[in-house]
C-alpha cells in the first residue's frame, strides 16, 4: 500500500465526516421544537444519545455499501458518486425515524419520550436506525442498479420490516404487549425488541444483496420475497431453540415482564449472531 492509497482512504473518511456532520444538523433541526440535542446529551440524556448513536452508526454501515463496489478510474467522479450516495443514505436514515415514530411504535410520541429520558425508547430507536443502515448498505451495495434501484430495494426492505415487526407485536407477542412496556420504560422490552429488529434487518439485507439485480422486476420481486420468507422462517425456528437452550433459568415472558435486563441482552445478542449466520446461508 502506497501513500496515494492512504490519501484516498483519508479522503473517503473525510467524506463520511462531512455527511455525519450534515446529518447531525438535519436531526437537530428536526428535533429543535422539543429539545436541543447537544445540550441534552451533555446533561446525560442517554435516550437521546442512543438515537444519535444509532443514526451515526447506521450511516457508517450504509457507507460501507457505497464503498464496497468497484471504484471509478476517475477519482473525482468516484468521490462525487460516494458523496451522492451518502446523501441518499442520510435520506434513508431520516426516513427511518418516521417509520419508527408512526409504525414500529404506534401511538407513542418518540421525541417527547426521548426528551423525558425514556431509555427503552432510545434503545428501540438505536436498533431501528442500525437496521436502517443495514438495509441501506444492502440497497446501495456496489451501485449495481443506480439510485432508483437503491430506493426501491430500501422501501421494500422497510415495508417488509414493518410487516414483520407488527406481526410480532400484534400476534406473536400480543399478550406481552411489548410496545406498552417500552412506553413504561421497561428496558428489557426495549433491548429485546431492538435485537429482534436488527436480526430481521440482517436477514432482509441478505435477501436484497443475494438478489439478481439483472432480473426483470417481477423476477427480482419473487427472488426477494422467497429469500426473505425463507430467512424469517429459519430465524423464527432458531429463535425458539435459542429461547430454550441459551436462557435456561427463565423464559422470554418473564424476561420482559420482570425486566430482567441481563437475560434480555444475552438473548438479543445471540439472536443477532444467529441472524448473521443465517444471512450468509441465504447468500
Amino acid at each position: 500500500m502506497n501513500i496515494e492509497q492512504y490519501m484516498y482512504y483519508l479522503l473517503y473518511a473525510f467524506i463520511y465526516l462531512v455527511l455525519a456532520t450534515a446529518m447531525k444538523y438535519i436531526l437537530n433541526t428536526r428535533s429543535s421544537r422539543h429539545y436541543h440535542a447537544d445540550d441534552a446529551i451533555a446533561d446525560g440524556n442517554l435516550a437521546i444519545g442512543l438515537r444519535r448513536s444509532g443514526a451515526q452508526l447506521g450511516l457508517a454501515i450504509a457507507m460501507l455499501g457505497v464503498m464496497s463496489g468497484a471504484s471509478h478510474p476517475d477519482i473525482l467522479k468516484d468521490m462525487v458518486d460516494t458523496f451522492t450516495y451518502g446523501l441518499v443514505a442520510i435520506g434513508f436514515m431520516v426516513t427511518s425515524l418516521f417509520f419508527t415514530d408512526k409504525v414500529l411504535l404506534p401511538n407513542v410520541n418518540n421525541t417527547e419520550e426521548l426528551k423525558r429520558g425514556n431509555v427503552a425508547i432510545g434503545v428501540v430507536e438505536f436498533g431501528a436506525l442500525v437496521m436502517t443502515g443495514i438495509l441501506a448498505y444492502a440497497s446501495i451495495k456496489g451501485d449495481e442498479g443506480g439510485i432508483v434501484s437503491s430506493v426501491i430495494y430500501f422501501v421494500a426492505g422497510q415495508v417488509t420490516m414493518v410487516i414483520l415487526v407488527l406481526f410480532y407485536e400484534k400476534v406473536l407477542a400480543r399478550k406481552l404487549n411489548p410496545v406498552a412496556r417500552v412506553l413504561e420504560g421497561n428496558l428489557s422490552a426495549g433491548v429485546y425488541l431492538s435485537g429482534k429488529i436488527i436480526a430481521y434487518g440482517l436477514i432482509l439485507q441478505s435477501a436484497i444483496v443475494g438478489n439478481n439485480h439483472e432480473l426483470v422486476i417481477s423476477g427480482a420481486v419473487i427472488d426477494y420475497i422467497v429469500a426473505a420468507f425463507t430467512g424469517m422462517i429459519l430465524l423464527y425456528l432458531f429463535e425458539i431453540l435459542i429461547d430454550v437452550l441459551i436462557i435456561t433459568s427463565t423464559k422470554v415472558s418473564e424476561i420482559i415482564v420482570k425486566d430482567q435486563l441481563a437475560a434480555a441482552i444475552q438473548l438479543s445478542i445471540t439472536k443477532i449472531g444467529m441472524a448473521l449466520l443465517l444471512g450468509v446461508a441465504i447468500l
